[in-house]
This record gives structure tokens, C-alpha cells and sequence, in this order.
């Protein structure tokens, strides 16, 4: 039997106040949660009239968190997309994440987010110098391009015109390893995230040499130009920086430790663990997927949790018996937040804004500059296409 407005807005506002209070201060209030109550009940009959599920990221506020069909991080809900094969998907993250979603679902799905790629942006997009990387190529004839997921769609075609890889927070190392092995004295450019980059450099060269292979590091070459006012890194993980986590872990000592590899701490806490200043097996690099399964699976009942603010209600709603607490819960990402219950039942009324991949279009002349408006959001076939040859490429060797 379905549960009444009044029911699920009384177990809405329980949920907020017991789990989200410290990250959204004051936000959720009793009137609050019923009127999101309510637009989420609209919603989820529109839904239902024409065949659509919502995907949400775990960065995205609470509310988003109890609608969505299905939570995720970036690639796997652009995998779940895939395997569903919903008539419609209302992709709930940043633009790029939608864009990549369609990209690999192709024509069987359309892929609607709530607001432009402007307003749902990512430093890492915004703040990537695609001329930089065109001279780059230039001057390193046959370089290879290893580019995170986490990127717009020219930047993951550039990989395949490059014949690099596209790669994940879980598997950078890996596929940095594999292009290291497979293309011996090439360089390798590791972007957009130099966070992310340095770490996974490190760990690469580790799996080399654990399998007898030396490896130059100079081949191995991380983006960090300073481009659009960005910093070759996610502008929220980079505040997490060395400080925050000595802080953290003074005051919480018992507590497991985990790292999103995009955090401006990651590569100094990597050098704590291998000199012995953190203990092995006390601090984790993760996506944010694996912070959710290692959670699970670890027998620790206190966490403390360098990411995204977000992360943290999905972890204390999925594990309430256990405690997650937040390195700064003030890590919140403006472009995830761009996300609201008003521009989403905007969407699902007016059929907006589709992400389509267009052919030979007059106004896509420009790959980095393709066509949107109000209604829909262009990816050019070719691009999608070889982005989608370099994702297909990564999933054959991890």
C-alpha cells in the first residue's frame, strides 16, 4: 500500500534530522520536507506516465537521494543507464556525467538533464586547456593520452584520436601501467585531475615494478596547468588539503580513514601511509563507490570521510549503525547543487534539456563549442563515437 504525503514527509524530515543536520544547516525543516514531499509524488506520476527513471549522483542534496531510482557514483550510473534501457533517464550529477551516459547508451535511451552544462559544470571541464593539449601532442609525437572519466566529451575523444584510454577513479592506475607497458619510452599525459594524477602515478609505478618492470617517471607526464580560473583539479576536493585531515584524524584517532583520490591531500596522505606516519590498513584511497562498499564490508564503526558533503548522507542512511563524519562538511559542489526539485519537474513538463547526438549538424562545426539551447544539448557523432571507442577499450583491459 502506498504510503500517504503526510507519511513520507514525516519519514523525509526524520531521515534529515537525524543524518543531514551538520551538512545542510537549518535546510530541512518539517514545511520544507513536505514540500518536497509533494513535488517529488508530482514527479514520480509524471515518471511513471512516460517511462522515465531518475539517476542520481551521491553529491546531490537529500532529497535526490530518496527519489532516485538508483544512486551512484559517475560511472556507474552511466552503466546503469546502459543496462536498463529505460525509454527516458533523467540523469540527476553534473553535464558531463549525462553527456557520457548517452554516449555509451547511444540511440536505445533519452538522457535529460535539469539545467545546462554552464549551470552543471565541473572544474574539471571548465578548467581544461584544450590548446595546451593540442601542442602537447604536438611536441610529443605518438604520446599517449590517458583521460579520467570525468571529462567532456572532446577530451575523451582526444584519447582515442591519441590511441590512449579513457579511465576511473577506481582503475587510473591500472590503465597508467597498462599504457606504460604497452608503449615502452612513449609519454603518457594523465588528465584532467592532478590530484588524482600524482596518486595514481605512484601506484602505477608500483604495479609496474611488482612486476619487474622499471619504469622512467619523467614518461609519465600529470596536467597541472592552472586554466579558466581552475586548478587541474576538482575545486571542492582541492580544499582538502593537508591541514584538514591532520586535524581530523587528531581529533577522531580510532576512526578509518577515506580518500578520494581527487583530494588536495591525497598525495600527502599516500606519503604518511608509506613512511609509516599512518598505519596500513587505517587509510583507503577510494572512488566514491568503494567508500560505500568498504563501509560495508569493514568491521570499523567509525569513518572519517575526505569528499564530497554529499557522500555522506547516502553513508549514514545505508549504515546507520555506524559513524561517518565528514572532513569538512562544508565540502559542498555549487555544480551538483545546481540541481533542484523545481528544474527537475521543469524537465519532466517541458521535455528539456535532452541530450542528443546529432549528425553532420551546420551548428556543431565547432566540436568544443557544440550547439545547446533551451531544449537540447548537441554531442557531435564523431566525437561520441570515439569516446566511446575509448571507454569500450578501458573495459577490456580492467
Amino acid at each position: 500500500m502506498r504510503k500517504s504525503i503526510g507519511e513520507v514527509t514525516a519519514m523525509f524530515y526524520d531521515s534529515c534530522s537525524r543524518f543531514a543536520e551538520d551538512l545542510y544547516p537549518g535546510r530541512y525543516s518539517f514545511a520544507k520536507c513536505r514540500e518536497l514531499t509533494e513535488q517529488a509524488d508530482e514527479m514520480q506520476n509524471l515518471a511513471k506516465e512516460n517511462g522515465s527513471i531518475f539517476l542520481a549522483h551521491y553529491y546531490t542534496t537529500p532529497e535526490f537521494h530518496e527519489l532516485a531510482d538508483k544512486l551512484g557514483d559517475s560511472w556507474a550510473l552511466s552503466q546503469y543507464a546502459r543496462d536498463i534501457k529505460a525509454p527516458r533517464v533523467y540523469f540527476i550529477a553534473v553535464a558531463f556525467m549525462g553527456q557520457t551516459a548517452k554516449m555509451i547508451t547511444g540511440d536505445q535511451s533519452r538522457i535529460f538533464i535539469p539545467d545546462t552544462p554552464k549551470v552543471l559544470g565541473c572544474s574539471l571541464v571548465f578548467g581544461t586547456d584544450h590548446i595546451w593539449i593540442q601542442n602537447w601532442r604536438k611536441d610529443n609525437p605518438g604520446g599517449i593520452i590517458v583521460a579520467y572519466i570525468n571529462s567532456d566529451p572532446y577530451t575523451k575523444a582526444l584519447t582515442s584520436y591519441s590511441n590512449g584510454y579513457i579511465s576511473t577513479s577506481r582503475n587510473t592506475d591500472k590503465i597508467i601501467a597498462h599504457a606504460v607497458k604497452n608503449n615502452p619510452s612513449r609519454k603518457v599525459l594523465v588528465l584532467p585531475d592532478k590530484f588524482l594524477g600524482i596518486v595514481m602515478k605512484k601506484r602505477a609505478i608500483q604495479l609496474l615494478e611488482k612486476n619487474g618492470i622499471k619504469v622512467n617517471p619523467d614518461l609519465i607526464e600529470i596536467y597541472d596547468q592552472p586554466f579558466n580560473g581552475y586548478n587541474a583539479c576538482c575545486y571542492v576536493h582541492e580544499k582538502l588539503g593537508n591541514d584538514s585531515i591532520l586535524v581530523a584524524m587528531t581529533e577522531h584517532p580510532d576512526a578509518e580513514l577515506m580518500i578520494h583520490p581527487e583530494c588536495g591531500c591525497s598525495s600527502f596522505c599516500l606519503m604518511q601511509v608509506e613512511e609509516g606516519n599512518i598505519p596500513h590498513g587505517k587509510a583507503f584511497f577510494l572512488s566514491t563507490e568503494q567508500m560505500i562498499q568498504r563501509a560495508i564490508a569493514s568491521p570499523a564503526k567509525k569513518f572519517l570521510v575526505a569528499t564530497e558533503a554529499g557522500l555522506i548522507y547516502a553513508l549514514r542512511t545505508r549504515l546507520p549503525d555506524k559513524t561517518f563524519i565528514p572532513v569538512s562538511a562544508n565540502a559542498h559542489c555549487d555544480f551538483m547543487k545546481g540541481n533542484t526539485f523545481e528544474k527537475l519537474l521543469r524537465s519532466l513538463r517541458e521535455d528539456r534539456l535532452e541530450i542528443v547526438i546529432c549528425d553532420n549538424c551546420p551548428k556543431c562545426l565547432d566540436p568544443l563549442n557544440p550547439y545547446e539551447d533551451d531544449q537540447v544539448i548537441h554531442i557531435p557523432r564523431r566525437i561520441a563515437q570515439s569516446a566511446k571507442e575509448s571507454i569500450d577499450k578501458m573495459l577490456t583491459i580492467v
